[in-house]
């Protein structure tokens, strides 16, 4: 059992009765989206020098919220590796569920303000 399963048993009397009763304990799920899965093939150092991205429903989420750099983005993304079924966070409901469009760099590229000179395109599916 995971820390953060056991946690929510301990501070949710639902969930500890549904563990007491059924013996089941809260899934842990992890945070996907095309999005996340791009900005997982760069580093969190070329992340960070990805200026001023837009986030538009052409990316899979709606709101047009502007982030300051991947890094920012990608940690609103996903705020941990692993999550809770119960767990709420912003960019869950703001992701527009039945995207499934396979993001490239250049579709990242057009909703930056500035791009680093150091991340060479690449290919389709090529990491970096």
């Amino acid at each position: 059992m995971h820390s953060k399963q056991l946690q929510a048993i301990t501070q949710s009397p639902r969930l500890a009765m549904r563990y007491q009763l059924c013996g089941e304990v809260p899934k842990m799920m992890t945070p996907r989206s095309p999005l996340i899965d791009l900005l997982e093939t760069y580093t969190p150092h070329q992340r960070l020098r990805m200026i001023g991205i837009r986030v538009l429903p052409a990316l899979g989420y709606t709101g047009g919220l502007m982030f300051r750099n991947g890094e920012q983005l990608y940690r609103w993304l996903k705020p941990e590796p692993q999550m809770l079924e119960t767990d709420t966070w912003p960019a869950e409901s703001r992701r527009i569920k039945t995207f499934r469009k396979k993001l490239t760099e250049a579709d990242l590229r057009k909703h930056c303000q500035s791009w680093p000179e150091f991340i060479q395109t690449r290919k389709a599916g090529e990491k970096g």
